[in-house]
């Protein structure tokens, strides 16, 4: 008896910390780790300096919160069509890896957005995550977007504009690209992703679950 009351005891504790730490609330924080492959590179003014080719492997992440409030009333509209989640501040935001370079959003200056459109007036759903305030990369060159856009012609994978809770399962969309832009158009990298796979905060607690299992048994 001394034992079990122990047990839960160090469970209350357990969560209660994790209550009041600043680690977010349980399904609000998603993180989605992608790859992609660089399908072409335009740079006539080489500011990338050779180092992406079409067949390079993209990898990194971004995350968003999965609790934000659609705000696509600011653009004039309320309706369930298109739905706008917008961050200003870190950890939100988008970073990629590829050759020597990492595209990613400036953390003093957050400016992040998902974009979810259901059946749009041609009969698309569109999934848009994109970054317009970047590092620079390593040599110095200015990063304008960094954006990834998904597209399903038939629209049955969206039933809402409500916020996705995990990644996109990319069997399901029709067209699917990633693109990397920068130094006023002087260069663009286009990829599209293969790989998606979501990290949502609510590992800790599941681990937590089973742990405590594992000592009851």
């Amino acid at each position: 008896m001394r034992r079990k009351r122990k047990i839960v005891f160090l469970a209350i504790a357990i969560l209660c910390g994790l209550a009041f730490s600043p680690m977010p609330a349980e399904g609000a924080l998603i993180t989605i780790e992608i790859e992609a492959v660089v399908d072409s590179v335009w740079d006539e003014g080489n500011y990338l300096e050779g180092n992406i080719e079409a067949g390079d492997i993209i990898k990194g992440f971004y995350t968003y919160d999965s609790s934000t409030p659609d705000q696509d009333w600011l653009w004039g509209s309320e309706s369930d069509v298109v739905g706008r989640y917008h961050y200003f501040e870190p950890p939100y935001g988008i970073s990629l890896t590829v050759g020597e370079f990492v595209f990613g959003t400036n953390p003093d200056s957050v400016s992040f957005v998902v974009s979810i459109i259901n059946n749009n007036q041609s009969g698309d759903d569109v999934y848009t995550i994109g970054s317009s305030n970047n590092l620079p990369l390593s040599n110095g060159t200015l990063v304008d977007s960094v954006s990834w856009t998904l597209k399903d012609h038939t629209g049955s994978v969206f039933s809402s504009d409500a916020l996705p809770t995990t990644a996109p399962v990319l069997d399901q969309w029709g067209d699917n690209r990633l693109r990397l832009h920068g130094e006023r158009g002087g260069y663009i990298v286009d990829a599209h992703v293969i790989s998606a796979i979501p990290e949502p905060a609510t590992i800790v607690l599941l681990s937590i679950g089973g742990l405590f299992l594992r000592k009851r048994r």
